[in-house]
């Protein structure tokens, strides 16, 4: 286990959404612009008419993930996650009217009609993720 806690928190950011916006691609773009490299994910919801994403396939010592995609009228109930190092890992749960999936966000998720996000700069965060032995990103203190 790794933990860190920190004391200082800088800008924030509330991204709107519109239709035909992605909302992925669009987070990045308010990063790079604004320059945050370390923030944390506070709250996103969004009508959607586009789903991309994945999740863990199998529990073996090494992981394999299997993408998703799905079209149609969904809701995002949430989206919540880390930016490290300017690099989004973000988690998503959404529904359309029988279904629920939860997994990891990826580029293409695109907005029906409105969608928000926020985040809250972290200035003192001193991690970052580095790969492990399996491939898979970990937080490690940098001090």
């Amino acid at each position: 286990m790794t933990s860190f806690i920190g004391t200082k928190l800088g800008r924030y950011a509330i991204i709107g959404l519109q239709r035909g916006d992605l909302i992925l691609e669009s987070i990045e773009k308010v990063l790079k612009e604004s320059g945050i490299r370390n923030a944390i994910v506070t709250s996103g919801i969004a009508a959607t008419s586009h789903m991309h994403w994945h999740h863990i396939g199998v529990t073996d010592e090494k992981p394999d993930d299997w993408m998703f995609e799905t079209d149609g009228p969904m809701e995002v109930g949430g989206i919540g996650g880390l930016v490290l190092d300017g690099i989004p890992h973000l988690h998503c749960s959404f529904a359309d009217h029988q279904r629920a999936w939860v997994g990891h966000l990826e580029k293409g998720c695109e907005v029906a009609y409105v969608g928000e996000i926020t985040l809250i700069e972290l200035l003192d965060a001193d991690v970052k993720r580095i790969a492990n032995a399996y491939g898979v990103n970990e937080i490690h203190r940098m001090a």
